[in-house]
């Protein structure tokens, strides 16, 4: 006969309860079945890899005998061998020899503490709470009825985001487990705890619904100390009268006042003058240095998150991602555009143009030569071609035609001056929307380009990532640039605004900014910024101290702001809607004085010309009539002698 996993588990554990009730005491102070099935529960809840047993004896078979052995060892092949989970004893001197700083390589470990004992306490109080990242493991330790925890945790630091809880028994219920969790605030602060959950044989484990940080929700007021770069407009230092820092404003601003809502704490402020780099010499500067040197807890402005920087500072999530590219001011248009009145149409219609006022003169000759040859006898007013010809590029400009007495060739005068009202139209549209929209010709569009150019400067925002960027990459370009452009530099921007001002103010200046700060910035300068090709994709986050407790539940919130929609909403407000405040205004352009030039230079030429013209038909004239005259009155004056 058989009997269902579950139930076989049940009868198993309490014949091995009833088989060890009346065996010593020894490490182990419950029956092993709680062990085993609480163990097993807490284990599966937050999916540990591993469980590590920790106690202080050195010699459990010398002191506590083989019974005691056999117990622990029992437990072991219960988890390992049944559950297949990996499993082993170790005593604290045991851990820190062979183990010490390397526990990161345990992945999700579970570390379990026997017992309460004064000397299973005061171990680990002295060896291994001191140096081990307390949030790293999560910790399960088994107390007596009499032990509270004020005198366990006592010059113990459980930091806020590590997951301690505590077993003891249920009076309620025989057999069970009642499992608290505890932490603290801060270092020096008061222990707290809250019900984790229950643990009897029959139903094992009822842990909490909700996650972590949705149960430890509430800072008590907490003062976290933060810091921020003057970088407007999405970060600005708000002072009073005192000029001494009251809050942040702009988008980092507004996140950080939810994130106060949320969390229910405090915030004080410290500037940075710059985001801060990390020397050869392991110090660091700005508001990295900041962090690192315990000065504050939290840095809310933009970071961009690098490798170099996780040595000293944690980031939080993602805020967004954007483009690096350097950007330059725009190229002027003002040189003088002498193909301005030819270009609006290409060379394939000027030629259809052509063709046609050609074939429109040609068609109206040949109706007043065939009407000549048909009626002779009616006056057709018969014009040369060329005269034809310059009537019809006349009406092609919005003149008007010589009037004829023939119904066919007013037909083509119809068509000649409904196909030049179209050509006119469409030339004037043209030409207006060539002369209006600025067109201009980038020198270069690459870091490579620029550097060959060779006489642009080049800056980036001092004391900070993007300036490590070019310090430590390996693009060969890249280094040539920092050692020949950017090491030249004595003088480099505060923050991007800054650098987009030395773009307008400065000729042939290359600065290099994040894509989105770009767009932001353009109504603040008082130039067009064109940009050059992407130089790296990066990801902007704030940043903490390395291995802050506050970094889990301020990135718990971040996630919540940013699922909920609230965090894109923010970014709109803050940064869009500013970006189309500028477009709301008036967008007439206006043509330049340069842009008619070759227009006015025409007409000038035009009008000389004429005057030549003018005066050389003045002067043959003159002569011709002269010399008419001369013929004209000697004859007469040659009878008059001879009739003398």
């Amino acid at each position: 006969m058989f009997c269902k996993p579950d139930l076989c588990s049940i009868l198993g554990l309490i014949a091995l309860a009833w088989a060890t009730s009346d065996l010593p005491s020894g490490q182990l102070i419950r029956p092993v079945y709680v062990y085993q099935g609480l163990i097993k529960g807490i284990h599966d809840y937050f999916n540990n890899t591993c469980v590590i047993f920790l106690h202080n004896n050195r010699n459990p078979v010398e002191t506590q005998g083989l019974e005691e052995n056999e117990r622990m060892l029992l437990l072991q092949k219960y988890l390992s061998m049944t559950y297949h989970i990996r499993t082993t004893f170790m005593d604290f001197h045991m851990f820190n020899t062979r183990i010490g700083q390397s526990y990161h390589h345990i992945k999700r470990p579970l570390f379990v503490l026997l017992n309460d004992y004064e000397n299973t306490r005061d171990g680990f109080a002295n060896q291994i709470s001191t140096w081990i990242a307390m949030a790293y493991p999560t910790w399960l330790v088994f107390f007596g009825n009499e032990t509270t925890f004020a005198d366990f945790f006592l010059e113990i630091y459980v930091p806020f985001d590590c997951k301690f809880m505590v077993a003891q028994s249920s009076a309620n219920v025989t057999g069970g487990e009642i499992i608290t969790e505890v932490y603290q605030i801060d270092r020096g602060k008061e222990l707290r705890s809250m019900r984790f959950g229950v643990w009897d044989v029959k139903n094992g484990l009822k842990g909490p619904k909700h996650g972590l940080f949705l149960r430890r929700n509430n800072l008590f007021g907490q003062n976290i100390r933060v810091t921020s770069v003057h970088d407007p407009p999405i970060s600005l230092l708000r002072r009073n009268k005192q000029q001494e820092i009251i809050g942040i404003s702009g988008f980092f601003g507004q996140v950080l006042r939810l994130l106060q809502e949320t969390l229910n704490c405090t915030f004080t402020y410290k500037e940075a003058t710059s985001w801060g780099m990390c020397l050869p010499s392991g110090t660091c500067t700005g508001a990295i240095g900041m962090l690192m040197n315990n000065d504050v807890d939290f840095a809310a402005t933009e970071f961009m998150m690098t490798s170099d920087r996780l040595d000293a500072i944690s980031f939080t999530l993602p805020i967004y991602t954007t483009k690096c590219r350097a950007y330059i001011k725009r190229p002027s248009s003002t040189d003088i555009k002498w193909n301005a009145y030819t270009a609006p149409f290409s060379a394939t219609i000027w030629g259809v143009i052509a063709f046609f006022v050609i074939l429109m003169s040609g068609s109206i000759v040949l109706v007043q030569r065939l009407f000549a040859f048909t009626s002779p006898y009616r006056n057709n007013n018969r014009t040369r071609f060329t005269e034809i010809l310059f009537f019809v590029v006349g009406a092609c400009c919005g003149q008007g035609m010589k009037q004829s007495t023939l119904d066919p060739v007013r037909m083509v005068h119809f068509v000649i001056h409904s196909s030049a009202l179209v050509i006119v139209a469409a030339y004037s549209a043209a030409l207006i929307s060539f002369l209006a929209v600025k067109t201009f010709v980038m020198p270069f569009t690459t870091m490579d380009g620029l550097l060959k150019d060779g006489t642009y400067r080049f800056g980036v925002v001092g004391n900070s990532a993007d300036f490590t960027f070019f310090q430590n990459t390996s693009d060969q370009i890249m280094n040539v640039l920092f050692d020949e452009l950017l090491l030249k530099e004595v003088n480099l921007p505060i923050n991007y605004l800054d650098g987009l001002e030395r773009v307008c103010k400065e000729d042939k200046y290359a600065f290099m900014t994040l894509d989105n700060m770009a767009a932001l910035l353009q109504q603040k300068v008082d130039c067009k910024l064109e940009p050059l090709d992407v130089i790296t994709h990066t990801t902007i986050a704030m940043a903490l101290r390395r291995n802050s407790q506050y970094r889990s539940i301020i990135d718990a919130n971040i996630l919540l702001l940013r699922d909920s929609g609230i965090l894109q909403r923010l970014l709109e407000t803050q940064w869009s809607v500013q970006l189309n405040a500028k477009s709301t205004k008036s967008t007439w352009k206006s043509v330049e004085i340069g842009d008619i030039i070759p227009l006015l230079l025409f007409i000038i030429v035009a009008v000389l010309v004429s005057f030549l013209v003018c005066a050389i038909e003045r002067a043959m004239f003159n002569s011709f009539s002269h010399r008419i005259k001369i013929k004209v009155i000697e004859p007469r004056q040659l009878r008059t002698t001879l009739r003398r």
